[in-house]
């Protein structure tokens, strides 16, 4: 008796959990198309990918959660990249602590392995650290007096390649003060930043990563402006997404300087990926928030499975479509973001894979696994995608996850 009544316990717990796991991946709904001031070309109408009913078109998303999670550096931590070693061949973590400066490296998949000082410059209160794709340099801002300062700072690539020899900064210069927002191209030559100008718009300005050859590129008039830099010359110009608030989106040609409108809809945040072939947005507008990918070639936009955030996405290299992203597993309200930026609120968080040609997604973690159960600040993912890197919110401690 005793045995039947358990069987049928761990039955109803099972079909529990399904259920949930069926309300939460369920696709999102696939929006009308767009004529009245529409997304993309301020007034083109985007035409959306319309709901078949066929489940081959349906965005899914399966669970496998058997990669390895692992804890690497207890917080505060500002940013990381991966770095190797060739003496032996070593994948390694390299990161900036938050609270002084110091640059640190330890091995990923090595037993026992411990941090190795690789710089220890010491700059109290690092707010961020932006890494080039391997690890050799750095730009790093933080607050003196009242005053955003940024610093670029470079090591010594040939000293990096082997383990325990001593690695420290070949190079330290500084940008301008008062950068409200800056990107690294991706070649990792040059840095791409914003400067309030005396109308009360920002000055976008290009230059190497040392602060030479400054070129003035473009001006807008948003006081409240972020950059990034997905693809060799397309810079992505954008609002600071605010719930409800009208968002508006420029690509920037990082040569002529050329603006053009991509997109403008209420609480705006989007991610490009490198080649700039799609565009992954969210929008919220009547209490409702909803991610899409839209495809550049075709105009079409296609809704992702649980609205992943997409400041909160890393883009693989292969595919080049496809994308993981921190999503919180709990129902959030339209203005999480805005909570999430004024430290209200905080959710658990899942990594998911998604293919944005598909609307396919893959769970890759879930809260808890590896003992990690907390929001995500950050996501690194390493130049042969073996492994995610990510910074908790909170603790700002270093995890890896080794995807294969």
């Amino acid at each position: 008796m005793k045995n039947t009544i358990y069987i049928i316990s761990v039955i109803l717990v099972l079909g529990l959990a399904l259920g949930g796991a069926f309300l939460f991946f369920r696709p999102s709904s696939t929006p009308g198309q767009t004529s009245s001031g529409g997304l993309f070309g301020f007034g083109s109408t985007a035409t959306n990918v319309p709901s078949t009913g066929d489940d081959t078109n349906t965005p899914q998303v399966g669970i496998s959660t058997l990669q390895s999670i692992f804890k690497l550096a207890d917080g505060p931590i500002a940013g990381a990249a991966f770095t190797q070693t060739f003496k032996p061949t070593t994948t390694v973590a390299r990161y900036t602590r938050a609270d002084n400066g110091h640059v640190l490296d330890i091995p990923i998949g090595v037993s026992g392995a411990v941090a190795r000082a690789v710089s220890n410059v010491t700059v109290p209160g690092i707010t961020s650290s932006v890494w080039t794709t391997f690890g050799s340099s750095t730009v790093m801002q933080y607050v003196d007096s009242g005053i955003v300062k940024t610093m670029y700072v470079a090591f010594s690539v040939a000293s990096s390649t082997v383990a325990n020899s001593p690695v420290t900064p070949s190079r330290i210069r500084f940008l301008p003060n008062g950068i409200v927002s800056f990107a690294l191209d991706p070649k990792d030559t040059r840095v791409a930043y914003l400067l309030l100008n005396s109308s009360g718009g920002v000055d976008g300005y290009i230059s190497n990563l040392d602060g030479t050859s400054v070129k003035n590129v473009f001006s807008l008039p948003l006081s409240q402006a972020i950059v990034s830099w997905p693809s060799a010359n397309t810079l992505l110009v954008q609002t600071k997404s605010a719930f409800g608030v009208p968002g508006v989106a420029y690509s920037v040609n990082a040569t002529t300087g050329a603006l053009s409108p991509l997109l403008y809809a209420p609480g705006l945040s989007t991610s490009a990926n490198k080649n700039f072939t799609k565009v992954v947005y969210q929008t919220n507008a009547d209490n409702n928030a909803t991610t899409y990918s839209h495809d550049m070639a075709t105009g079409k936009d296609a809704p992702l499975v649980n609205n992943p955030l997409p400041e909160k996405c890393v883009w693989s290299i292969l595919p080049a479509t496809d994308a993981y992203c921190a999503v919180p597993l709990e129902v959030v309200p339209s203005n999480y973001m805005d909570l999430w930026h004024q430290g209200l609120v905080q959710t658990a968080d899942a990594i998911v894979n998604l293919d944005t040609n598909t609307g396919i997604g893959s769970v890759v973690t879930l809260p808890g696994d590896g003992g990690v159960n907390s929001s995500i600040e950050q996501l690194v993912l390493s130049p042969d995608g073996n492994y995610l890197m990510f910074i908790t919110r909170g603790d700002q401690a270093l995890w890896g996850v080794k995807l294969r």
